[in-house]
């Protein structure tokens, strides 16, 4: 009886480690119905060999390129006495213009510079060829400048319009002319799109004051957020890809 209870014992020891060997051969799986992987989302794909990659989701803001950007402004103490661009978000060319503004000390300037012509003119009338003596009318003090250089007094009156924004085009016609020219037109530096007006018709404006900011939307920039621990991963000329809540992707 003993020896038929080892041998009992003996083989149910085996048929345990059998069927323990029998258990740890059989793969490890997770069973989903069909319904709870439509509800979840569940989606399977072949098993392949891919890159890493890691994909950084943030936020950010649309700005304006900043290299797209220009102000318009007089160099010049007036008063507004036209507009052409009435409102924000007006689309202007380069060259276009946007107001015309009257300044008193403009035209003194270019009633000045159309006087130092007639003198220069009148100085190099009067020359003789035995010497270079001006009319005995001019004074002193222009006496002694135009017989230096009658032209270069003129150049330099010339060149102060012309860092006053009046073109070339414009100084020869009040040359033409002999008249100066009322108002001073503004022209838009760049194309683009009107972003900020502050101009009024009638308005009072000072030399440097801000008009209008003109802006090319044609390239914008988006400044997003990154967390310091994903900074070593933003490499410069990387692809990203943005989608805005109003237009979608």
């Amino acid at each position: 009886m003993i020896k038929n209870s080892y041998i009992a014992a003996f083989i149910m020891i085996l048929f345990v480690l059998n069927r323990g060997v029998a258990f740890a051969e059989q793969p490890k799986t997770v069973e989903i119905p069909v319904e709870k992987q439509r509800q979840i989302g569940l989606k399977t794909v072949v098993v392949e060999t891919k890159p890493m990659i890691k994909t950084i989701r943030t936020v950010g803001t649309v700005v304006l390129d900043e290299k797209r950007q220009a102000t318009v402004n007089t160099k010049v103490d007036g008063w507004i006495e036209r507009l052409y661009v009435d409102y924000t978000g007006r689309y202007v060319k380069k060259g276009e213009p946007i107001a015309e503004i009257y300044s008193p000390e403009l035209m003194a300037t270019q009633q000045e510079y159309l006087n130092l012509i007639k003198w220069a003119k009148r100085y190099n009338a009067a020359k003789t060829p035995g010497g270079d003596a001006p009319p005995d009318d001019i004074s002193g003090t222009l006496n002694a400048a135009l017989s230096k250089d009658a032209m270069s007094i003129v150049d330099a009156a010339r060149t102060r319009l012309k860092r006053w924004d009046i073109t070339g085009k414009e100084i020869n016609k009040i040359e033409s002319t002999g008249k100066p020219t009322r108002t001073l037109t503004l022209y838009s530096p760049v194309s683009g799109y009107v972003t900020e007006k502050k101009a009024v018709a009638g308005q009072r404006v000072a030399a440097g004051e801000k008009l209008f900011d003109v802006a090319d939307l044609s390239t914008l920039w988006v400044i997003a957020d990154i967390y310091e621990n994903e900074l070593p991963m933003i490499k410069l000329g990387q692809t990203a890809h943005r989608n805005l809540s109003n237009w979608g992707n």
